[in-house]
């Protein structure tokens, strides 16, 4: 049985600029976490340098840090997905190293070590303040987050927060058809219809913009977002 506590996924598309700001700082940064863990650091089949920069941190051969390289674009979903059927920690924790802090994991494990009832946790970037560069973004949030509570009966403020938290044996025993950005709300959407408590607590937020290389994109993604939480509902 493994005495992994976090298996902890972060995923990558033509990030080569994020890469080479954030990640050594990230893998730094790690070795002070409080808990056991794992982490994936899975590339989508980047074309524009980011697989070969993380080839060449693979190399220096980390304790924990585990490189998966997709053939093909599988989606941020996909690649989650993957990466999961791979782990062998207790809890799952999707985490984007480019808007995000590594503090907040801490702060995640705290609220778990305290409230051991929650089996999904949400970061909110709500809950103390409202750093979004595009409206409707915060907007379509909002409204997704609203939603999502008067169906399925949770209460958070956030649905679209990147630090998702769940267990793994709950998630391994659900069926997820979604392979894109819509993946965290299907499973989201699937641990509260089942009845699962889940939470939220607050993290710190540093939004990109388009020209920064954020990729989720209102409309399109949005529209396949609201049509998967409306789908696992029905």
């Amino acid at each position: 049985m493994s005495n992994i506590k976090y298996s902890i996924i972060c995923c990558y598309y033509n990030e080569i600029n994020v890469l080479k700001k954030k990640f050594v700082p990230l893998l730094n940064e790690i070795k002070n976490l409080p808990f056991s863990f794992e982490i994936f650091i899975c590339d989508n089949n980047s074309n524009d340098g980011s697989k070969e920069f993380l080839r060449e941190i693979e190399t220096k051969q980390m304790n924990d840090v585990k490189f998966v390289y997709n053939e093909k674009n599988l989606g941020k979903g996909g690649s989650i997905k993957k990466c999961i059927s791979l782990s062998k920690g207790e809890f799952i924790v999707i985490f984007d190293v480019d808007e995000y802090l590594i503090d907040d994991l801490i702060k995640a494990d705290n609220f778990l070590n305290i409230n051991k009832q929650t089996q999904f946790l949400v970061g909110s970037r709500v809950m103390h303040q409202k750093r979004f560069i595009y409206k409707k973004n915060y907007y379509g949030v909002r409204i997704m987050t609203m939603l999502i509570n008067f169906l399925y009966k949770t209460k958070i403020s956030d649905s679209a927060g990147a630090t998702k938290i769940f267990k793994k044996e709950i998630y391994d025993g659900l069926s997820i058809a979604t392979n894109g950005f819509n993946f965290e709300f299907e499973v989201l959407c699937k641990f509260a219809k089942k009845g699962y408590n889940v939470s939220e607590f607050p993290i710190e937020y540093f939004p990109r913009s388009i020209a920064e290389g954020k990729k989720l994109r209102a409309f399109k993604d949005g529209s396949l977002i609201l049509w998967t939480i409306l789908k696992n509902y029905f």
